[in-house]
Order: structure tokens, then C-alpha cells, then sequence
């Protein structure tokens, strides 16, 4: 079953639980005459994404697929082909929550800081999460984490990202942890793994490898990273 969207629906401020199955899908249609994100989640308000695909959002600010100034939980949803100018897949906002379980992010883009899959400036957890061919022009081919964000990443893979910037997989400017978690073939000018302005990034059997230029950025930050 899919959904096109022809224009912009309005933004969440209660709570809504949408449950759909393998082929279920909400996008903005092809023909559509203005660029919009597909959720918007307001502050005090929820979201629930079960068995969903959400597609070609697009937006010159943040979250071209989601945008969360509240609560949200992705489960088993695919975000692809969506457009933002920070914040491909999901943008989530300062004093906002995402819980991303069983979650994969392909083929988002940014057009600014970066972020391709998501820009986090809440509380993000990811768990058995996949993110492949998202990219951005800056800092995170797949996830920005941004100083007020804290992310914590669980079984989770990262591979293929490109960044234009630093941080081909990961950048970080809060706080990361990743646990479990593969980093792999991911691009950027440096850290093309993961790439970090703090020391607030903590590995726990987890494995960074074979990323572009090097693994971890800069030298030494992340310990257990090697390059």
C-alpha cells in the first residue's frame, strides 16, 4: 500500500501510531509542486512508525523525512531518497527523543552541515539500525551528532556513507556511544568512520575499518579506534 503526498501535512501535536507492513509506504508524490518533509512532530507531541517506508521527503531546513521536536519511535520503518538542507532521513531537535529500532536509512541526502541519515541535537538511541548511501557535503555522511545531542548506538551497522567534510559515517560534536556496532567503508576528508570535535565518544566491542582516509579523526581521540 502506498501513500503519495501531494502537499505538506500539518505538524503532530498529539499522538499518532501508524502500523503498516512490508510494502507500506508514505512519500511525497513525484508531482508534487512544493518540497515538504513527510512527519513533523511538534514539541509535546508523539509519533509512532511501525512497518513503514518513508520516502522523497524534501526540505530546505531540517529533516527532510522526519522532523522531531517531541517524542518518537521508529520500528522496523525504512527512511530513503529524502532531502534536507540539514538532516536527510530525520532531524531531531533539541529536548526531542528518538527511540530507532530495526531501522534502515538509504540513499538520504543533505545539501548543508550534514547529517545525510540523521542530525541529532536530542536524545537518540539507535538499535540494530542500518545506515548505506547517505550523504553529505560537511560533517556526517550518516549521523551528525550535534553539541546538545547525545547518541547511543547499539548493533548497529555503518557503511558507504559519504561525507564531503569530516566524519564519513559519524561526526560528533555531543556525546557518542556505540556498542556492537560495525563502521566500515564510509568516506570523508578525514575520519572517514568517525570523526569527533570532543573526546565524548566511547567504542564498546565495536569495530571501525576500512574507511577513507583514515578510520578515526583526530588521531588518538577515540580510544580503540585505530587507523
Amino acid at each position: 500500500m502506498s501513500f503519495c503526498l501531494q502537499g505538506r501535512p500539518g505538524s503532530i501535536t498529539g499522538y499518532i501510531g501508524l502500523m503498516g507492513g512490508k510494502n507500506t509506504v508514505i512519500s511525497r508524490s513525484s508531482a508534487a509542486s512544493t518540497a515538504f518533509r513527510i512527519p513533523d512532530v511538534a514539541a509535546g507531541g508523539a509519533l509512532r512508525l511501525i512497518g513503514i517506508s518513508v520516502r522523497n521527503g524534501s526540505t530546505s531546513g531540517l529533516g527532510g523525512g522526519i522532523q522531531n521536536a517531541g517524542t518518537l519511535l521508529l520500528n522496523k520503518v525504512v527512511l530513503s531518497g529524502n532531502t534536507a538542507g540539514n538532516g536527510g532521513g530525520l532531524a531531531n531537535l533539541t529536548g526531542a527523543t528518538a527511540n530507532v529500532i530495526q531501522t534502515v536509512f538509504d540513499g538520504n541526502t543533505t545539501t548543508g552541515v550534514g547529517g545525510g541519515g540523521i542530525i541529532n541535537s536530542g536524545s537518540l538511541a539507535l538499535l540494530g539500525s542500518s545506515f548505506s548511501g547517505n550523504t553529505a557535503p560537511i560533517n556526517g555522511g550518516a549521523l551528525n551528532t550535534q553539541a546538545t545531542g547525545t547518541s547511543r548506538i547499539v548493533q548497529s551497522v555503518f557503511e558507504r556513507n559519504v561525507s564531503g567534510g569530516l566524519g564519513g559515517g559519524i561526526s560528533n560534536l555531543g556525546t557518542t556511544s556505540l556498542d556492537g556496532t560495525l563502521v566500515r567503508l564510509n568516506r570523508g576528508s578525514g575520519g572517514g568512520g568517525i570523526a569527533t570535535g570532543n573526546n565524548n565518544v566511547t567504542l564498546s566491542m565495536s569495530i571501525v575499518s576500512n574507511n577513507i582516509p583514515d578510520n578515526c579523526s583526530p588521531l588518538n581521540t577515540i580510544r580503540g579506534c585505530v587507523n
